[in-house]
């Protein structure tokens, strides 16, 4: 049998390699899943170049499909780098666009 990470990351979830489901929070009173998600690697890769993490953004969560009769949540803390020119960046994530509240499958719903 699987378990339950396993299944929302092939199913539900359009996360890739870079990320894992670090803790799924079920709340039945306000009928909500909130899946939460953590960087899965020590370092930041951008265009070839390897970057340590320098720190991570709060808390951030975007709104996903719907789980039955549940609100769906992913939530990360996305990390930072620094680059060559000490600039800062967060990574960009897969399952949403940079600016938006709602992941990419939940708007293709709308």
């Amino acid at each position: 049998m699987k378990k339950v990470e396993e299944i929302l990351e092939k199913i539900l979830l359009p996360i890739d390699s870079l990320w894992k489901i670090s803790d799924v929070i079920v709340d039945d009173e306000k009928e909500t899943v909130e899946v939460v998600l953590e960087y899965a690697l020590s370092h930041i890769e951008v265009g070839g170049r390897h970057y340590s993490i320098y720190d991570h953004r709060p808390i951030r969560k975007w709104r996903h499909l719907d789980l039955w009769q549940y609100k769906t949540y992913i939530s990360a803390r996305l990390p930072r780098y620094k680059d060559e020119r000490g600039c800062y960046h967060s990574v960009e994530v897969s399952w949403a666009e940079p600016s938006e509240q709602m992941t990419v499958l939940l708007e293709k719903k709308f």
